[in-house]
This record gives C-alpha cells, structure tokens and sequence, in this order.
C-alpha cells in the first residue's frame, strides 16, 4: 500500500518536482494507483461485492461496476476494463445509486384523486392499474380513435424500445409516442435517415486533423459524453488537432476550442450552407469530394454523371455565399470563408452537431446542410471523419 511516507513523496514531485523515485518505484505506485475494480468499507475494511452492471441515467449506457456492502448498492463508478469509457464513469452515474433508495422513488402505480396539478395521489395495485388502463384503451380503439393514446418514456433499452415502439403501439393503432428524441435530437435524428437511412454515428477523432463543431458540448454534455469528451481531449493535446466551434454561448467545448465563432442563434444553416458554396465554387471538393459523390443522388436523374452532379450542385449553391451568411449569423464572410477552405482542404477532417444547431426552426434542414458540407469534402465513413454507427434492421 503508499505509506504516509510516499504519499508526501509523490505530493512533493508533483509540487515542486525537487525529489525523484526510482523508475521502479515510480511504476510500482502508477501501477497501485490506477488499479480499481475493487472497493472496501470504510467501516469494516472488509471488500465489497462487485457487480459487474451498465449506467442506464442517459442514453450512453457506460459500462460500471456496482458495489454491495451487506447486500446494499453504496457506490458505482466506471468498469476499468471498458475502451470505450477508458474506466470513467460522469458524476450523474456515479450518483446513480442514490435512485435507487430515494424516499420518493414511485415503486407502485398512482391514480390522481385530485385536480390536474394539486399533486394528489393514491396508491393502487398493479392488477387495478392494468385493468384501467385495458378498458380506456378498449374505449379509444372501439371508437376508432386509437390515435388519441400517446405512450411517454424517456431513455429505455433497445428491447424495450422494440417492444413498445415497433410492435405494441403499431398493432394497437397509434404512432402518437413521446420520447427522449422529443428534447431536441428529434429533427437531427430524422435528418440523418433521410440522408444515410440511420441515425448512429460517430466521429474518429483519433485520425482526424480538423474538427468543425457546431453546437455540441461534447466536453460536458453531448450523447455518449465521458468516452466521447476523453477521446477528444486526448487528440487535442496529443495531435494539436484544430477544433472550431460555432455556437451561441461560450460552452465548455467552445473554451476548448481553437476559435470560438458566437453566430445569432438558429443560423447554423446559414453557415454551414455558404461553406459548402465556397466547397463547390472553389473546386475543393475534387478528389475525396468527387470520389464520394459517385454514390450520392443530387439529381433526380439516379443516373446522372459526375460533372452533372458537380452542376447541379453549384447552381443550387450559388446564392449561399458567405457575404450573405454574414448577413444571417453575424459571422465575417472572411472568416466563414477562410474556415471553409481549410476544413476542406484537410485530408481528414469532420463535423460534430448536436441540439445547439438542430433544436430550432428548420432544425432539420441545417443538420442536413451540415452533412452535405461532410459528404462534398468526402469526409464520410473514412478514417478521421464521420464513422458511420452499425445498427441492426429491426424490420428483418
């Protein structure tokens, strides 16, 4: 164990860094200090039972351990042998286990006794509650107004989406669903599968040599946060990487940032559509762009030919310069321009989006300008780009 002694030790190379161990030593107490996997109590000293479980608080799902003293969860913190969360877990999981013992944590089915809004609520039993719910579902359907029932649920796992999204409300008769894509990834989301046909997605950070942002938070809030803001802190400081930011507030991500653009809110578009102008009018989109645009479709004609496409792309972008972005978002042209040609002109560069940028008017339209300013620079689903998720086709 790190005694008194070489505890002071340690605090002292870091302080001052006057006094050195030997190498062996110094691994020996990396080594000690990084183990984890294990947990003891503070009372007793004795060694708590570890469980090996998942963070369920947000849509991330990170792997973590759990830990039982006499048969109670008293702390959860990151599994240490996960690539992905690198043994990390957000102080959100970390505070998980307090859900479970909260005094007001609703374990049994409620019924409003009250008005709507004077809080009154009686406990009933599981049977109760389903025999009620089965006959206002019976009303709803036998009056042909199956529609009029909406399901609500905020992150809940894959099988449980199956379930009730893509089989129990289908059958019953009612596309009428609240969910967690309801609190501004909705109009992102439907984006992409009108774009790719998916929504999973990812960005290689560690090959990348230039990342545009806009409006993520990665290094506080973005989906999938305690892998996504590790691996990106590590690109760069390790690789200098060049991350811009266009968002409305000084973020932490923004701080992060090489430079920090602050655009009038809900004018993503505007600049993400003037750079895709600058793309195809200065013909940075040759090469990688051109090889990309093979697959895509930019005419009605399926079968139209690259220098067809390369037109039609230049006449439906060329009233989208930067001089007219400015106008919009307040950004220079200068600026927006000058971003343009060196993202484009980085051999592996990508673009991070999120609530920030979709979660206004027209949401949907400014994620797929975005993607289009990915697609004609061809940084989509290559190294250092936008990796493109693997999901299952739940309709097979």
């Amino acid at each position: 164990m790190i005694n008194r002694r070489k505890f002071l030790k340690l605090g002292a190379i870091t302080a001052t860094g006057a006094t050195t161990l030997t190498g062996a030593e110094a691994r020996a107490e990396t080594e000690k200090l990084k183990q984890a996997g294990q947990d003891f109590s503070y009372l007793s000293g004795t060694k708590r039972d570890a469980v090996p479980t998942a963070c369920a608080l947000c849509a991330s799902r990170c792997a973590a351990v759990a830990y039982l003293d006499g048969g109670y969860v008293v702390k959860v913190e990151g599994q240490p042998e996960s690539k992905r969360t690198q043994g990390r877990l957000c102080a959100k999981g970390q505070a998980g286990h307090t859900q479970v013992y909260d005094p007001d944590r609703i374990l049994k089915p409620m019924r409003r006794t009250g008005k709507r809004g004077d809080g009154q609520w009686q406990q009933i039993s599981w049977d109760d509650a389903l025999n009620e719910l089965t006959e206002r579902l019976r009303k709803l359907r036998e009056a042909g107004e199956p529609e009029k029932f909406m399901f609500h649920h905020g992150w809940i796992s894959a099988s449980a989406n199956a379930l009730i999204n893509k089989v129990f409300l289908p059958n019953y008769g009612t596309a009428t669903i609240a969910d967690n894509s309801c609190l501004g990834q909705s109009a992102r989301i439907v984006a992409h599968e009108l774009t790719w046909g998916n929504h999973a997605d990812n960005w290689d950070f560690e090959n990348t040599g230039y990342i545009l942002n806009f409006g993520s938070n990665v290094m506080e809030a973005h989906t999938n946060h305690v892998a996504m803001s590790r691996r990106l802190s590590h690109t760069l400081t390790d690789h200098n990487t060049t991350l811009i930011t266009f968002d409305v507030r000084l973020s932490n991500t923004a701080a992060k940032s090489n430079v920090w653009y602050q655009l009038k809110p809900g004018t993503d578009a505007a600049i993400a559509l003037a750079m895709c102008q600058v793309v195809m009018q200065e013909e940075l989109y040759r090469f990688q762009g051109e090889q990309f645009l093979e697959f895509c479709q930019v005419t009605p004609d399926p079968n139209a030919t690259l220098a067809e496409k390369v037109a039609a792309l230049q006449a439906h972008l060329a009233e989208y310069t930067p001089e007219w972005a400015e106008q919009i978002s307040g950004v220079p042209a200068a600026d927006i321009r000058q971003v343009a040609v060196a993202f484009a002109s980085t051999n592996r560069a990508c673009i991070i989006s999120s609530r920030g940028a979709t979660a206004h008017f027209n949401g949907l339209d400014t994620e797929r300008a975005i993607q289009m300013l990915a697609a004609l620079t061809g940084n989509i689903d290559n190294p250092g780009g936008r990796c493109i998720g693997v999901a299952l086709n739940r309709e097979n």
